[in-house]
């Protein structure tokens, strides 16, 4: 099955903050891990004048409001993109007329994007499942999971089905439980809350705080909550409640408590904490192939169009017993 959408126009309406650079803030509110729109396309918006409530002459990528203002930014149309079928069998756990659970691999991007190939999760559900919430490059994709990350996501398979689900996700009423392995045998606290945003030094990686940053960087509530915690010699196994889903949320938050998820390459330092640990090269190794240890084991959610509830989990995978055979 080959997906095709109709080109729309969309209308946007943001608040320009009070000190902040307009480019950094459409990176921020635009940019990757949002609609996805690269530097140069947000550069073309202002060139192009695709964004109203600015005068003329001040529309230019460091223009600073001195109070917040009102803007209207007008997105050119999504290119119509033909999705074909990846030949990847994608396991599916669930599925009727509306919506699908399924259990993506690690190492697999969810959807297209400017740096990936033909190879996604979406790619591949295209061959599997015979209709997907039409979109022009993420049909049926109502949450996401990081390329490295494997586990369970649902997939709608209507406009209606994805509404209804990203409502759900909204209010918080998709109940989800990771397990992770962490550097070093650490005690973390319970319940988790604080706020996460883009970090401006490198725009590939998140920043977890307790408090807001500094005024004029966009940031998120973030919380979650550590239901076990079991220590190792040289690492912790954490089974987690996600209550916010924020891009990188788990990995940056572990990382910021001092305990990055082993086989992180963006948040981490295997090689730094294998020495700090004292792990032998060949220990070392063998850790290194089990590849990230975190995985979205569990997904729970009342199903919005039939009276039932909606929960699956999976087994973790092998990789996760021969990490803890080398931590202890």
């Amino acid at each position: 099955m080959a997906l095709n959408k109709a080109a729309t126009e969309q209308i946007l309406h943001l608040e320009l903050p009070a000190g902040v650079r307009l480019d950094k803030f459409l990176a921020a509110e635009l940019g990757e891990g949002n609609q996805g729109l690269s530097r140069s396309q947000l550069q073309r918006l202002i060139e192009q004048g695709q964004i109203t409530g600015i005068s003329e002459k001040n529309l230019k990528s460091s223009f600073k409001a001195k109070r917040a203002t009102a803007i209207t930014i007008t997105l050119p149309p999504e290119k119509p993109a033909e999705i074909l079928p990846f030949a990847a069998s994608i396991p599916v756990l669930y599925e009727d007329e509306y919506l699908a659970i399924v259990h993506k691999p690690a190492g697999m991007t969810v959807h297209p994007g400017a740096a990936t190939g033909n190879d996604t999760l979406v790619h591949a559900l295209v061959g599997q499942i015979k209709k997907l919430a039409p979109h022009a490059e993420r049909p049926g994709i109502v949450h996401r999971l990081d390329r490295e990350t494997e586990g369970l996501m649902v997939i709608a398979k209507t406009d209606k089905a994805r509404a209804a689900l990203a409502g759900l996700f909204a209010d918080r009423q998709v109940h989800k439980t990771y397990q992770a392995i962490v550097w070093g045998s650490v005690e973390l606290p319970e319940k988790i809350d604080g706020f996460i945003w883009r970090d401006r030094r490198n725009r590939k990686k998140m920043k977890f705080g307790y408090e807001a940053p500094e005024k004029g960087i966009r940031a998120r509530e973030a919380q979650l909550v550590f239901l076990r915690q079991t220590r190792y010699k040289f690492g912790t196994e954490l089974e987690i409640n996600l209550i916010t889903g924020r891009t990188h949320q788990i990995r940056a938050t572990c990382a910021q408590l001092n305990a990055p998820i082993i086989g992180d390459a963006i948040y981490g330092d295997d090689a730094g904490r294998a020495k700090t640990y004292k792990v032998g090269r060949e220990k070392r190794d063998d850790l290194s192939a089990c590849g990230m240890l975190l995985v979205a084991k569990s997904i729970e959610f009342a199903h919005p169009f039939k009276r039932k509830k909606i929960k699956f989990a999976i087994e973790l995978p092998a990789r996760f017993a021969e990490a803890r055979s080398l931590l202890k």
